[in-house]
């Protein structure tokens, strides 16, 4: 069966709907971003939708949790409800929750981007750069951690440098490394024993 109105009308609200500007601000931790909420995604293609006399049902959805996120996968059917001619769209999201609203909040973010993506709607949002904004919480918590290392190393430090110029960016970039405190300490011992065996050297 041809589909050629279907596609038709699936490309007028693509041009209905050019682009949606974001209404929303997401924060966790240390990261701040904009973002664009389902219900303006929804109500703004819902009109389109019903201009074009187009329908969009979901029909098959399975989901998992795992600790406090859920995940959905969900197929839906987007149907021209003048000849009849459907296809088949597939979206999946996330949602994390303590209670019982993983789901629902995986299967609104699943619905937000099957319109956004069906549609190829442009809303200046780029997961990549998200990505990038929790990378970048990442180090900030990085940087908070080497605020607090053990009174024993800031000593052993001291005791190598004389004083602590220069400390904190040393347990960044340790830390960046993947080195936790114990082998800085150890790193530093051995340091410390160098040191003396060269004065020892020099007094001899």
């Amino acid at each position: 069966m041809s589909k050629a109105q279907l596609y038709q009308k699936i490309s007028q609200v693509m041009q209905d709907v050019d682009y949606l500007q974001k209404d929303d601000r997401v924060e966790f931790g240390n990261t701040k971003y904009r973002a664009i909420s389902e219900e303006k995604v929804t109500s703004t293609v819902r009109e389109s939708l019903i201009q074009n006399k187009l329908v969009i049902l979901p029909i098959e959805q399975i989901h998992s949790r795992e600790g406090t996120l859920s995940t959905v996968d969900v197929k839906y059917k987007i149907v021209d409800t003048e000849t009849g001619e459907y296809e088949i769209l597939v979206s999946s999201g996330t949602g994390a929750d303590t209670q019982d609203k993983g789901v629902g909040k995986a299967m609104t973010y699943a619905y937000k981007y099957l319109l956004l993506r069906t549609f190829a709607i442009p809303t200046g949002e780029d997961p990549d750069k998200t990505s990038s904004a929790e990378l970048d919480s990442n180090q900030k918590q990085k940087e908070e951690q080497a605020k607090k290392p053990p009174t024993s190393l800031k000593s052993k430090w001291k005791l190598l440098k004389g004083g602590m110029d220069g400390f904190d960016d040393w347990v960044v970039q340790m830390l960046e490394k993947k080195h936790d405190y114990p082998a800085m300490e150890r790193a530093l011992i051995k340091k410390i024993e160098e040191m003396k065996a060269k004065e020892a050297e020099a007094n001899a």
